[in-house]
């Protein structure tokens, strides 16, 4: 009786891994499941016609929830001139500019000013190739595979940065108006520049990994450095140690002949006020109300790494409202790729409306897009308005810096649950953020890994 029961169980235990092992395949049966569920028919050939000729975040665009949001804000900062970042992932850098211009269009006593992009972008591509090699030379001993090298070897020459990284750039190798250093084709459509730059500094990486004689490091490291200084004056124009300038005051009278260092310009209009600002991230995923910091995610090798400290979302919303009440500009990073519209300016849950065309509700929590790597920082902006109704903020003015074609003459309208699913940072003056906050800041940070989701965004746009 025993051994019958026993070969009852294994032949019942055999029938259920045969099912599993069926379901787990396309069979004919799952197969002709599939295409019943997908009968012809005028919705399908409809839908199929639209998508055949048209792109389809244009076919499901909701017109209602665009035609929705009004053009008025209840508090709008005086605008400035739209920036233009072009083919190129320096977003990060122009939005932080974007922070400093009023600060120097008020001490120059001007209308607006717009400071030189590439010179910043000259140094920012120098000092990301010597922190590459130096953490080549770090790393030389470990293999390929490993996921340290892997990263740095991807990401050598990419664009992007972050506040942080703009911070100890414009503080060490100061600014510059933009005419003393103009844009060049390559510096606004970076795609060049970044493949050559790329390729010669992973051959210096193959000679320092390789290599049998390690005293001959500091030579080949000197070589690529040199190479890739004449690969950006080459690209770029070389950036000016001292410069002669003036400009046209607000009341047309122009303003004497003056020379200028670029650090020294940067003290005299900026000088330390940057020291006022502190970066607060809000990650779902990571406990909130504790300091962190991105390992080899920093522009200068001898600063600290990219650091911030994780605040629940209310709070980043709540002293981002609070400073723009106070007329103060706020830098913030987001995933602009994510149910926004570069033509119309608009930034909306539920923009694009998957449902109706497909059957389908794709909806997703704050959580659950960073647990499955579908919403990461892409793009940074500043806000510079905001639109309270009833006590309740409804939506965002978005300075952005694709130029004045795009968007609303430039600007973007945000709705206020965007926000909710898609920012993830925001730069903040001190006198804004809560004690306790600031205290985190000076507590020894949690190192995350360079390939966090959180660490530089490396996008073109």
């Amino acid at each position: 009786m025993a051994r019958f029961l026993a070969a009852v169980a294994a032949v019942t235990l055999l029938s259920s891994l045969s099912a599993a092992q069926d379901a787990s395949h396309l069979t004919p049966s799952v197969l002709s499941e599939l295409e019943q569920s997908c009968a012809p028919g005028p919705s399908l050939r409809a839908a199929q016609n639209a998508l055949a000729q048209t792109d389809g975040n244009r076919i499901t665009q909701n017109w209602e929830s665009i035609i929705a949001l009004d053009s008025f804000f209840t508090l709008r900062l005086e605008d400035q001139r739209i920036t233009d970042q072009k083919e190129t992932g320096r977003c990060w850098m122009f939005s932080g500019l974007n922070i400093l211009r009023p600060i120097v269009a008020s001490k120059l006593d001007c209308d607006d000013i717009e400071l030189s992009q590439n010179y910043l972008y000259f140094f920012e591509k120098l000092e990301r190739a010597n922190l590459f090699l130096e953490a080549i030379i770090l790393t030389r001993d470990k293999p390929y595979t490993d996921r340290t090298v892997e990263f740095l070897l991807k990401t050598n020459a990419a664009d992007g940065n972050n506040w942080v990284g703009f911070v100890e750039l414009v503080e060490k190798y100061g600014v510059v108006p933009k005419d003393v250093m103009p844009e060049t084709y390559s510096s606004s459509h970076s795609g060049h520049v970044i493949n050559v730059l790329g390729l010669r500094l992973k051959q210096a990486a193959m000679k320092i990994r390789h290599t049998t004689t390690p005293d001959s490091i500091p030579t080949f490291k000197m070589e690529a450095l040199k190479d890739v200084y004449r690969i950006l004056a080459i690209n770029f124009g070389l950036p000016p140690k001292e410069f002669e300038w003036r400009y046209m005051k607000s009341d047309t009278v122009l303003s004497p002949l003056k020379t200028y260092t670029p650090p020294q310009f940067f003290q005299e209009m900026i000088g330390d006020a940057l020291d006022d600002y502190y970066p607060l991230y809000s990650i779902p995923t990571l406990p909130f109300e504790r300091k962190y910091e991105i390992e080899y995610d920093r522009t200068v090798s001898d600063q600290p790494n990219m650091y911030f400290v994780n605040c629940p979302l209310e709070m980043l919303k709540e002293i981002a409202k609070r400073s723009l009440l106070d007329s103060t500009a706020v830098w913030f990073g987001c995933d602009v790729s994510r149910e926004s519209s570069f033509d119309v300016g608009v930034m909306i849950p539920g923009l694009y409306d998957i449902q109706s065309l497909y059957g389908i509700d794709i909806a997703f929590t704050r959580e659950d897009l960073f647990e499955t790597y579908s919403s990461i920082p892409t793009h940074n902006m500043v806000f510079s308005g905001i639109d309270i109704v009833d006590g309740k903020v409804k939506k965002w003015l978005v300075e952005n810096s694709w130029g004045d074609t795009k968007g609303k003459a430039g600007f973007y309208f945000m709705r206020d649950d965007w926000f909710d699913q898609y920012v993830q940072m925001v730069v903040l003056r001190k006198k804004y953020i809560p004690r306790e906050v600031l205290a985190l800041f000076d507590t020894k940070a949690e190192v995350l890994p360079p390939w966090d989701p959180m660490a530089t965004p490396i996008r073109i746009k």
